[in-house]
């Protein structure tokens, strides 16, 4: 502004040139006038732009920079609790299977209960730390469990009672013994069985039993008829009356055997540490869709392996709250139908109301097989039974009749956040145009390079004193100016195209202060 006061131009250019540094809209009002009264076209574009210039910069400046927040992985080692043994070999069996069998049904009634380690049929390695973030590489183990009808039933049946043989691929003779089943039941059996070479096995023996389960199952089987004559044994159940426990009338319920064999594979999965769940499943063999017969061997006597082991396990009754007689039975003494609590866990996961069937039998109704069971289905409930009782024993421990698998290591992608400083490309070219645009209109309206110009303004600034001062210390303009009747903003700026220059030289500074030196030293 000193610059524009001191240089020789129109009255109405000062006015338009001090109105456009107001700001940007002032700026583009004073163009827009300068259509009418053009005076200084270029001066206030170069106001203008500056402006624009100042605006875009101000815009683009709080984005040239920005911390951006971004995770990295580090990978790190922690101690983990494993789900399952290296070596069978190692691990010491004084397994108590009743309280673990007995936690079956508890376990699967909750379903808010936190099971880390557990996912339906896998067992897998649990992290001894909480406080990480990322995805740990453990090692998990899927249960898989296969179930075929036992071939070439024999048997006899009376009072109650089932007694059965069975032959498998002609050098193996089980033996099985039970009381009559009520219909859609599903029963875990001890098994005695015989090599027809001459050794003999008893179930009890914990070295040399039945790998897998047996099972008496009185449900519905989707089979073909002439295999239905193979593998099914028919019972006739007795129905008394309340009052005297006379028979009063049969009916026959087919019984079929099963056996299903337990494998497991494992493999590395990756977990995420915070919610402990698994993000990788393990691909295992496709269920059985129809029923089969079981056509070979696939016995052991190691009693170390963990199938034999776990399958003695879960063969340990433990005595539920459900008891079916028969009437011959109690007459002869038998014993009832006595359902486990492994049972009453099968059955419940398959589908089948055990409570339903227990009050028809109360009321003295008919047993009458009304559900179909496929082997897909028994095939899952029985690998999600055993992964959940070797998760049990391994939870509790020796000390608690359980098992104890060891420590592990896992590998961890542990997730850091860190920060780092973006520098925004097209902010900052926007940014550094306008400050390039800002410097050389600076230089080119303060004259910075004109080194021969010697003019300073008369007022140091442009304020509203400044300027009456100047109005009335100048005498073109208050002779202009004194001609204008109505000071409207029309009015006022075509009376201001006169020539003024409100400038002094440093020469004449200079001659007013020697005057004054001389004063000074004649007084």
């Amino acid at each position: 502004m000193s610059r524009m006061l001191a240089r020789r131009q129109k009255l109405t250019a000062i006015h338009d040139i001090c109105g456009a540094w107001a700001g940007l809209g002032s700026a583009l009002s004073s163009i827009w006038r300068q259509i009418e009264i053009p005076t200084s076209w270029w001066a206030i574009s170069a106001v203008t732009a500056y402006l624009a210039s100042i605006s875009v910069l101000h815009i683009t400046s709080s984005t040239l920079l920005q911390f951006q927040t971004f995770n990295t992985s580090m990978a790190t080692s922690v101690p983990t609790k494993r789900g399952w043994p290296n070596d069978w070999m190692n691990v010491t069996n004084n397994l108590n299977s009743a309280p673990i069998s007995a936690s079956l049904l508890v376990v699967g009634q909750l379903p808010g209960l936190v099971s880390v380690g557990l996912s339906n049929n896998t067992i897998y390695d649990i992290p001894q730390t909480n406080s990480m973030a990322g995805n740990a590489t453990v090692s998990a183990t899927t249960i898989s469990s296969s179930c075929k009808l036992l071939p070439n039933i024999t048997y006899s049946v009376g009072d109650g009672m089932i007694n059965a043989t069975s032959l498998i691929a002609q050098e193996i003779l089980l033996f099985m013994g039970a009381s009559y089943p009520w219909s859609d039941q599903v029963q875990m059996l001890p098994v005695n069985y015989t090599i027809l070479s001459g050794a003999y096995y008893n179930i009890s023996s914990p070295e040399s039993f039945i790998p897998g389960v047996i099972l008496m199952i009185s449900t519905l089987l989707d089979i073909e008829p002439s295999v239905q004559r193979e593998v099914a044994v028919p019972v006739t159940w007795e129905l008394p009356t309340s009052a005297n426990l006379s028979i009063v009338d049969q009916h026959v319920v087919e019984v079929y055997f099963v056996q299903c064999l337990l494998s497991a594979v494992t493999a590395e999965v990756v977990l995420d540490m915070q919610t402990n769940s698994l993000l990788t499943p393990i691909s295992v063999s496709q269920p059985s869709m129809q029923w089969d017969i079981t056509q070979s061997s696939q016995w052991t006597h190691d009693g170390d392996d963990w199938q034999t082991m776990i399958s003695y396990a879960l063969r340990s009754p433990v005595s539920g709250l459900y008891e079916f007689y028969t009437a011959t039975g109690i007459l002869v003494g038998y014993p009832p139908s006595v359902l486990s609590t492994t049972d009453e866990y099968i059955m419940s996961s398959i589908g089948l109301n055990l409570s339903a069937e227990y009050s028809v039998y109360r009321s003295h109704g008919y047993p009458l097989s009304t559900f179909t069971l496929s082997p897909d289905r028994l095939e899952t409930v029985i690998a999600n039974m055993t992964a959940q009782f070797i998760w049990t024993a391994n939870q509790i421990g020796t000390s608690n009749g359980g098992l104890q698998f060891g420590s592990g290591t896992a590998y961890v992608n542990k997730q850091i956040i860190f920060l780092r400083l973006n520098i925004n490309v097209l902010p900052l070219l926007f940014a550094i145009s306008a400050s390039v645009i800002m410097i050389t209109l600076a230089l080119c309206m303060t004259r910075a390079f004109d080194a021969s110009s010697d003019n300073q303004a008369v007022i140091p600034s442009t304020g509203a004193l400044q300027l009456l001062w100047l109005g009335c210390h100048s005498a073109p303009v208050n002779e202009f100016l004194n001609d204008v009747e109505h000071p409207t903003e029309d009015s006022l700026r075509r009376a201001g195209m006169i020539d003024v220059s409100f400038a002094k030289t440093i020469s004449d500074e200079m001659e007013e202060l020697r005057g004054l030196t001389d004063s000074l030293s004649r007084q």
